[in-house]
Protein backbone atom coordinates (compact mmCIF):
# COMPACT_ATOMS: atom_id res chain seq x y z
CA UNK A 1 0.00 0.00 0.00
CA UNK A 2 2.62 2.82 1.31
CA UNK A 3 4.73 1.40 -2.30
CA UNK A 4 1.84 2.32 -4.32
CA UNK A 5 0.98 5.79 -2.88
CA UNK A 6 4.80 6.82 -3.32
CA UNK A 7 4.40 5.71 -7.21
CA UNK A 8 1.34 7.22 -7.40
CA UNK A 9 2.98 10.72 -5.93
CA UNK A 10 6.02 10.32 -7.99
CA UNK A 11 3.93 9.68 -11.13
CA UNK A 12 1.66 12.53 -10.57
CA UNK A 13 4.82 14.55 -9.83
CA UNK A 14 6.18 13.42 -13.12
CA UNK A 15 2.78 14.53 -14.87
CA UNK A 16 3.29 18.03 -13.80
CA UNK A 17 6.91 17.97 -14.84
CA UNK A 18 6.38 17.40 -18.78
CA UNK A 19 2.51 18.85 -18.88
CA UNK A 20 4.14 22.25 -20.55
CA UNK A 21 6.52 19.83 -23.25
CA UNK A 22 3.17 17.84 -24.31
CA UNK A 23 1.00 21.25 -24.44
CA UNK A 24 3.94 23.26 -26.05
CA UNK A 25 5.69 20.50 -28.18
CA UNK A 26 4.40 17.36 -28.16
CA UNK A 27 1.12 17.72 -28.72
CA UNK A 28 1.31 20.57 -31.39
CA UNK A 29 4.12 18.14 -33.30
CA UNK A 30 1.85 15.29 -33.22
CA UNK A 31 -1.75 17.33 -34.05
CA UNK A 32 0.54 18.79 -37.28
CA UNK A 33 1.19 15.30 -38.42
CA UNK A 34 -2.07 14.39 -38.53
CA UNK A 35 -1.42 11.43 -35.99
CA UNK A 36 -3.58 12.61 -33.08
CA UNK A 37 -6.33 11.85 -35.82
CA UNK A 38 -5.28 8.89 -36.99
CA UNK A 39 -5.35 6.73 -33.55
CA UNK A 40 -8.90 8.46 -32.74
CA UNK A 41 -11.75 6.50 -33.10
CA UNK A 42 -10.50 3.70 -34.97
CA UNK A 43 -13.34 1.07 -36.47
CA UNK A 44 -16.73 1.24 -37.41
CA UNK A 45 -18.75 1.04 -34.53
CA UNK A 46 -16.31 2.63 -31.80
CA UNK A 47 -17.29 4.68 -29.06
CA UNK A 48 -17.91 8.21 -29.80
CA UNK A 49 -16.11 10.53 -27.73
CA UNK A 50 -18.16 13.29 -25.34
CA UNK A 51 -16.76 16.46 -25.01
CA UNK A 52 -18.24 19.35 -22.38
CA UNK A 53 -17.64 22.83 -22.03
CA UNK A 54 -18.86 24.97 -18.85
CA UNK A 55 -19.85 27.91 -21.01
CA UNK A 56 -17.92 31.39 -22.70
CA UNK A 57 -17.15 34.15 -21.59
CA UNK A 58 -19.65 36.79 -23.19
CA UNK A 59 -17.87 39.74 -24.65
CA UNK A 60 -15.88 42.09 -23.10
CA UNK A 61 -15.74 40.26 -19.89
CA UNK A 62 -12.52 40.35 -17.99
CA UNK A 63 -11.31 37.22 -15.74
CA UNK A 64 -11.70 37.98 -12.34
CA UNK A 65 -10.19 34.83 -11.44
CA UNK A 66 -8.23 31.99 -12.98
CA UNK A 67 -9.39 29.79 -10.31
CA UNK A 68 -13.24 30.46 -10.67
CA UNK A 69 -13.15 31.07 -14.48
CA UNK A 70 -10.46 28.45 -15.63
CA UNK A 71 -13.77 26.48 -17.07
CA UNK A 72 -15.03 29.11 -19.46
CA UNK A 73 -13.41 29.14 -22.93
CA UNK A 74 -13.34 32.38 -25.39
CA UNK A 75 -15.54 32.87 -28.28
CA UNK A 76 -12.41 32.37 -30.42
CA UNK A 77 -11.31 29.36 -28.96
CA UNK A 78 -14.52 27.56 -29.39
CA UNK A 79 -14.76 28.44 -32.85
CA UNK A 80 -11.66 26.90 -33.86
CA UNK A 81 -12.45 24.16 -32.14
CA UNK A 82 -16.17 23.51 -33.42
CA UNK A 83 -14.50 24.13 -36.64
CA UNK A 84 -11.83 21.26 -35.99
CA UNK A 85 -14.71 19.40 -34.55
CA UNK A 86 -16.72 19.84 -38.90
CA UNK A 87 -13.96 19.75 -40.59
CA UNK A 88 -11.67 16.43 -39.16
CA UNK A 89 -14.76 14.25 -37.17
CA UNK A 90 -18.33 13.67 -37.09
CA UNK A 91 -20.35 15.31 -35.17
CA UNK A 92 -23.71 13.78 -33.51
CA UNK A 93 -26.74 14.98 -32.18
CA UNK A 94 -27.55 14.18 -28.43
CA UNK A 95 -30.47 11.38 -29.59
CA UNK A 96 -28.23 9.62 -31.89
CA UNK A 97 -25.58 9.14 -28.88
CA UNK A 98 -28.71 7.52 -27.45
CA UNK A 99 -29.70 5.51 -29.78
CA UNK A 100 -26.31 4.41 -30.52
CA UNK A 101 -25.82 4.01 -27.01
CA UNK A 102 -29.22 1.80 -26.32
CA UNK A 103 -27.56 -0.24 -29.29
CA UNK A 104 -30.61 1.13 -31.86
CA UNK A 105 -27.67 3.13 -34.38
CA UNK A 106 -24.50 2.53 -35.68
CA UNK A 107 -21.98 5.67 -35.45
CA UNK A 108 -19.38 6.28 -37.87
CA UNK A 109 -15.90 6.42 -36.95
CA UNK A 110 -14.64 9.94 -34.65
CA UNK A 111 -17.91 10.96 -34.07
CA UNK A 112 -18.04 13.27 -31.08
CA UNK A 113 -21.20 14.69 -29.17
CA UNK A 114 -20.63 18.27 -27.60
CA UNK A 115 -22.25 18.90 -24.14
CA UNK A 116 -22.07 21.91 -21.74
CA UNK A 117 -23.16 22.11 -17.80
CA UNK A 118 -24.58 24.57 -15.95
CA UNK A 119 -26.86 26.24 -18.35
CA UNK A 120 -24.77 30.26 -18.04
CA UNK A 121 -26.94 33.34 -19.67
CA UNK A 122 -23.98 33.16 -22.02
CA UNK A 123 -25.08 29.46 -23.12
CA UNK A 124 -28.00 31.85 -25.21
CA UNK A 125 -25.86 34.53 -26.07
CA UNK A 126 -22.49 33.16 -27.18
CA UNK A 127 -22.11 29.47 -27.33
CA UNK A 128 -25.42 28.77 -29.58
CA UNK A 129 -25.11 31.26 -32.40
CA UNK A 130 -21.57 29.48 -32.80
CA UNK A 131 -23.29 26.28 -33.07
CA UNK A 132 -25.46 27.75 -34.97
CA UNK A 133 -22.94 28.74 -37.65
CA UNK A 134 -21.36 25.36 -37.88
CA UNK A 135 -24.76 23.29 -37.98
CA UNK A 136 -23.92 22.00 -34.88
CA UNK A 137 -25.85 20.61 -32.00
CA UNK A 138 -25.34 20.29 -28.28
CA UNK A 139 -26.70 18.82 -25.06
CA UNK A 140 -26.95 21.54 -22.57
CA UNK A 141 -27.18 20.60 -18.60
CA UNK A 142 -29.37 22.91 -16.45
CA UNK A 143 -30.07 22.47 -13.04
CA UNK A 144 -33.86 22.53 -11.84
CA UNK A 145 -32.73 25.85 -10.07
CA UNK A 146 -33.27 27.41 -13.28
CA UNK A 147 -36.14 25.64 -14.31
CA UNK A 148 -37.61 26.88 -10.96
CA UNK A 149 -37.16 30.38 -11.55
CA UNK A 150 -40.45 32.38 -12.84
CA UNK A 151 -40.04 34.32 -16.07
CA UNK A 152 -40.66 37.30 -14.36
CA UNK A 153 -38.23 36.48 -11.64
CA UNK A 154 -34.31 37.24 -12.12
CA UNK A 155 -32.34 34.09 -12.50
CA UNK A 156 -30.26 32.94 -9.63
CA UNK A 157 -26.00 32.53 -9.34
CA UNK A 158 -24.25 29.03 -9.14
CA UNK A 159 -24.31 28.95 -4.78
CA UNK A 160 -20.81 27.43 -5.31
CA UNK A 161 -19.42 30.92 -7.56
CA UNK A 162 -21.65 32.70 -5.34
CA UNK A 163 -19.66 31.62 -2.18
CA UNK A 164 -16.32 31.68 -4.14
CA UNK A 165 -17.04 35.69 -4.44
CA UNK A 166 -18.46 36.59 -1.37
CA UNK A 167 -14.81 35.08 -0.26
CA UNK A 168 -13.25 36.84 -2.83
CA UNK A 169 -15.19 40.63 -2.25
CA UNK A 170 -14.41 39.68 1.58
CA UNK A 171 -10.99 41.88 3.03
CA UNK A 172 -9.45 41.52 6.22
CA UNK A 173 -9.83 38.69 8.87
CA UNK A 174 -12.40 35.52 7.99
CA UNK A 175 -14.01 35.12 10.95
CA UNK A 176 -16.80 31.92 9.94
CA UNK A 177 -19.35 29.80 12.61
CA UNK A 178 -21.96 27.52 11.66
CA UNK A 179 -21.81 25.13 13.90
CA UNK A 180 -24.65 23.09 12.25
CA UNK A 181 -22.53 23.07 9.32
CA UNK A 182 -19.17 21.96 11.27
CA UNK A 183 -17.77 25.19 9.98
CA UNK A 184 -15.64 27.49 12.68
CA UNK A 185 -13.01 29.17 10.75
CA UNK A 186 -11.12 32.07 12.27
CA UNK A 187 -8.65 33.24 9.94
CA UNK A 188 -6.52 36.46 9.32
CA UNK A 189 -6.78 38.05 5.91
CA UNK A 190 -5.76 35.40 3.78
CA UNK A 191 -3.66 34.48 0.25
CA UNK A 192 -5.35 33.58 -2.66
CA UNK A 193 -4.29 29.66 -2.13
CA UNK A 194 -5.76 29.73 1.65
CA UNK A 195 -9.05 31.29 -0.28
CA UNK A 196 -9.47 28.67 -2.78
CA UNK A 197 -8.90 26.55 0.17
CA UNK A 198 -11.12 27.41 2.38
CA UNK A 199 -14.01 27.95 -0.64
CA UNK A 200 -13.88 24.46 -1.19
CA UNK A 201 -13.55 23.30 2.39
CA UNK A 202 -17.08 25.01 2.86
CA UNK A 203 -18.06 23.47 -0.58
CA UNK A 204 -17.80 20.35 0.88
CA UNK A 205 -19.28 20.50 4.36
CA UNK A 206 -22.34 22.69 2.65
CA UNK A 207 -23.42 20.08 -0.02
CA UNK A 208 -24.57 17.84 2.59
CA UNK A 209 -27.22 20.20 3.24
CA UNK A 210 -30.40 20.65 1.00
CA UNK A 211 -30.89 23.36 -1.15
CA UNK A 212 -33.39 25.71 1.84
CA UNK A 213 -30.58 24.66 4.82
CA UNK A 214 -27.63 25.53 2.09
CA UNK A 215 -29.36 29.02 1.09
CA UNK A 216 -29.76 29.65 5.02
CA UNK A 217 -26.15 28.89 5.83
CA UNK A 218 -25.20 31.40 2.53
CA UNK A 219 -27.32 34.48 4.31
CA UNK A 220 -25.40 33.98 7.39
CA UNK A 221 -21.53 34.02 5.21
CA UNK A 222 -22.86 36.98 3.93
CA UNK A 223 -23.32 38.47 7.07
CA UNK A 224 -20.38 37.15 8.86
CA UNK A 225 -18.29 38.32 5.73
CA UNK A 226 -19.19 41.82 6.81
CA UNK A 227 -20.98 41.95 2.89
CA UNK A 228 -24.11 44.04 2.06
CA UNK A 229 -27.02 42.33 1.68
CA UNK A 230 -27.15 43.89 -2.13
CA UNK A 231 -23.28 42.98 -2.87
CA UNK A 232 -24.23 40.78 -5.96
CA UNK A 233 -26.44 43.45 -7.46
CA UNK A 234 -23.77 44.31 -10.09
CA UNK A 235 -24.27 40.90 -11.35
CA UNK A 236 -27.56 41.10 -12.14
CA UNK A 237 -27.32 44.80 -13.40
CA UNK A 238 -24.08 44.68 -15.45
CA UNK A 239 -25.53 43.03 -18.32
CA UNK A 240 -21.80 41.59 -19.70
CA UNK A 241 -21.06 39.86 -15.63
CA UNK A 242 -24.91 38.99 -15.61
CA UNK A 243 -24.38 36.39 -18.81
CA UNK A 244 -21.57 35.25 -17.07
CA UNK A 245 -22.47 34.53 -13.94
CA UNK A 246 -26.12 33.85 -13.94
CA UNK A 247 -27.65 31.11 -15.01
CA UNK A 248 -30.90 31.11 -17.75
CA UNK A 249 -33.90 31.21 -16.31
CA UNK A 250 -37.33 29.02 -17.47
CA UNK A 251 -38.10 31.33 -19.91
CA UNK A 252 -34.15 30.89 -21.09
CA UNK A 253 -34.34 27.33 -21.07
CA UNK A 254 -36.79 27.18 -23.61
CA UNK A 255 -35.46 29.49 -25.92
CA UNK A 256 -32.71 26.79 -25.88
CA UNK A 257 -34.61 23.74 -26.68
CA UNK A 258 -36.34 26.06 -29.36
CA UNK A 259 -33.10 26.50 -30.88
CA UNK A 260 -32.77 23.09 -31.39
CA UNK A 261 -30.53 22.21 -28.73
CA UNK A 262 -31.13 19.10 -25.95
CA UNK A 263 -31.46 19.89 -22.37
CA UNK A 264 -30.64 17.55 -19.60
CA UNK A 265 -30.08 17.27 -16.22
CA UNK A 266 -28.04 18.84 -13.55
CA UNK A 267 -29.43 18.09 -9.86
CA UNK A 268 -31.25 21.04 -8.97
CA UNK A 269 -28.71 22.93 -6.86
CA UNK A 270 -25.42 21.38 -7.96
CA UNK A 271 -23.82 20.55 -4.50
CA UNK A 272 -21.33 17.42 -4.28
CA UNK A 273 -23.56 14.42 -4.45
CA UNK A 274 -21.13 12.20 -2.86
CA UNK A 275 -21.06 15.01 0.22
CA UNK A 276 -24.84 14.20 0.56
CA UNK A 277 -27.00 11.63 2.63
CA UNK A 278 -28.99 9.62 0.32
CA UNK A 279 -31.95 11.43 0.69
CA UNK A 280 -30.93 14.74 -0.42
CA UNK A 281 -29.07 13.34 -3.17
CA UNK A 282 -31.57 11.05 -4.38
CA UNK A 283 -33.77 14.68 -3.96
CA UNK A 284 -31.33 16.87 -6.19
CA UNK A 285 -31.32 14.02 -9.08
CA UNK A 286 -34.59 12.81 -9.39
CA UNK A 287 -36.07 16.50 -8.28
CA UNK A 288 -33.76 18.19 -11.00
CA UNK A 289 -35.43 15.97 -13.81
CA UNK A 290 -39.48 16.10 -12.84
CA UNK A 291 -38.92 20.35 -12.47
CA UNK A 292 -37.27 19.92 -15.95
CA UNK A 293 -39.55 18.33 -17.99
CA UNK A 294 -42.73 20.69 -15.97
CA UNK A 295 -40.81 23.81 -17.48
CA UNK A 296 -39.92 22.52 -20.93
CA UNK A 297 -42.87 19.94 -21.31
CA UNK A 298 -40.69 17.43 -22.92
CA UNK A 299 -38.86 14.31 -21.70
CA UNK A 300 -35.42 14.28 -19.98
CA UNK A 301 -33.21 11.72 -20.44
CA UNK A 302 -29.87 12.42 -19.52
CA UNK A 303 -28.41 13.75 -16.76
CA UNK A 304 -24.77 15.29 -15.37
CA UNK A 305 -23.44 14.75 -12.15
CA UNK A 306 -22.35 18.01 -10.28
CA UNK A 307 -18.85 18.64 -10.77
CA UNK A 308 -18.64 14.95 -11.94
CA UNK A 309 -15.15 13.28 -11.05
CA UNK A 310 -13.75 10.49 -8.91
CA UNK A 311 -14.37 12.69 -5.38
CA UNK A 312 -17.46 13.89 -5.86
CA UNK A 313 -19.22 10.79 -7.24
CA UNK A 314 -20.05 7.06 -5.78
CA UNK A 315 -21.83 4.05 -7.12
CA UNK A 316 -24.65 4.91 -5.13
CA UNK A 317 -25.08 8.30 -6.96
CA UNK A 318 -24.96 5.92 -10.17
CA UNK A 319 -27.82 4.08 -8.90
CA UNK A 320 -30.32 7.11 -7.60
CA UNK A 321 -29.54 8.40 -11.12
CA UNK A 322 -31.27 5.42 -13.11
CA UNK A 323 -33.41 4.97 -10.51
CA UNK A 324 -34.72 8.12 -11.38
CA UNK A 325 -35.71 7.27 -15.39
CA UNK A 326 -32.50 8.67 -17.07
CA UNK A 327 -31.41 6.87 -19.48
CA UNK A 328 -28.02 7.62 -19.38
CA UNK A 329 -25.74 10.22 -17.27
CA UNK A 330 -22.30 11.59 -17.56
CA UNK A 331 -19.40 12.16 -15.47
CA UNK A 332 -16.80 14.95 -16.20
CA UNK A 333 -13.46 13.21 -16.45
CA UNK A 334 -11.79 10.67 -18.65
CA UNK A 335 -13.50 11.15 -21.89
CA UNK A 336 -11.89 10.70 -25.68
CA UNK A 337 -11.76 8.05 -28.34
CA UNK A 338 -11.44 4.42 -26.59
CA UNK A 339 -12.74 5.45 -23.29
CA UNK A 340 -14.82 3.07 -21.60
CA UNK A 341 -18.06 3.55 -21.43
CA UNK A 342 -20.44 2.76 -18.86
CA UNK A 343 -24.26 3.92 -19.21
CA UNK A 344 -24.56 5.98 -16.17
CA UNK A 345 -21.06 7.42 -15.99
CA UNK A 346 -19.87 7.85 -19.46
CA UNK A 347 -16.55 9.98 -20.04
CA UNK A 348 -16.02 13.01 -21.36
CA UNK A 349 -13.29 15.73 -22.48
CA UNK A 350 -13.61 19.15 -20.31
CA UNK A 351 -12.73 21.60 -21.98
CA UNK A 352 -10.65 24.51 -19.89
CA UNK A 353 -10.17 27.83 -20.52
CA UNK A 354 -6.15 27.20 -21.36
CA UNK A 355 -6.29 24.32 -23.54
CA UNK A 356 -4.72 25.13 -26.95
CA UNK A 357 -6.40 23.80 -30.15
CA UNK A 358 -3.43 21.19 -30.15
CA UNK A 359 -3.96 19.38 -26.92
CA UNK A 360 -7.92 20.13 -27.08
CA UNK A 361 -7.25 17.17 -30.10
CA UNK A 362 -4.95 14.88 -27.78
CA UNK A 363 -7.55 14.89 -25.14
CA UNK A 364 -9.79 13.98 -27.65
CA UNK A 365 -8.22 11.35 -29.65
CA UNK A 366 -7.21 9.90 -26.18
CA UNK A 367 -3.85 10.24 -26.33
CA UNK A 368 -3.62 12.41 -23.05
CA UNK A 369 -5.80 9.84 -21.48
CA UNK A 370 -3.61 6.95 -22.19
CA UNK A 371 -0.11 8.68 -21.28
CA UNK A 372 -1.67 9.81 -18.03
CA UNK A 373 -3.19 5.92 -17.34
CA UNK A 374 0.25 4.95 -17.89
CA UNK A 375 2.74 7.46 -15.77
CA UNK A 376 -0.01 6.41 -13.23
CA UNK A 377 0.65 2.95 -13.17
CA UNK A 378 -3.14 1.97 -14.55
CA UNK A 379 -6.41 2.83 -15.08
CA UNK A 380 -7.98 5.30 -12.81
CA UNK A 381 -12.12 4.27 -11.48
CA UNK A 382 -14.13 7.53 -12.27
CA UNK A 383 -16.30 6.42 -9.78
CA UNK A 384 -16.24 5.56 -5.61
CA UNK A 385 -17.63 2.64 -4.42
Amino acid sequence: MVCGTILRTHAKGALRFVSPILKHIVFPVLARSGYLRHISGKGAGAAPAVVTYHGVFPSGYQIVNASLDGNLVRADSLRRQLLLVKKRYHAITPQDFLHWLEGELPLPPRSILLTCDDALGSTLTEMVPLLHEFGLSCLFFATGASAGACDDEPPSMLWYEELYLMLWEASGPVALSLPEAGVDVHSGPMAPNQKHACWWNLVQQLSRFDRKLRRGFLDRIREQLGLAQNWREKFVQDPVLAARFLTLDRAGLRQLAAAGMSVGAHSLSHPILAQAPEDVARSEISGSRSVLEKALGQTVWAFAYPFGNAATVTRRDLRLAEEAGFRCAFMNEGGGFGARIERFAVPRVHVTADMSLAEFEAHLSGFYRDLRKKLRGGEEDLIQQ
